[in-house]
């Protein structure tokens, strides 16, 4: 579970049948975490399969610490 006050980013690996919508390689700011569902939503993108990313490292909300 992600904890509070983190910003979890996630990079595609896996843009089928989405091609219109996220790209390989590029790195995507998590705003939601449905763990039970199985789904990231993507700020302004909508909800895309977990299996489509690989996730990086949790940073802290505060872009100052």
């Amino acid at each position: 579970m992600l904890e509070t006050g983190k910003i979890l980013q996630v990079r595609c690996v896996d843009n089928t049948l989405q091609r219109d919508r996220l790209s390989v390689g590029r790195v995507y700011e998590v705003t939601k975490h449905f763990e039970r569902d199985g789904y990231y939503e993507l700020s302004g993108l909508g909800c895309f399969s977990q299996s489509r990313f690989e996730v990086l490292e949790a940073t802290d909300g505060d872009p100052t610490g």
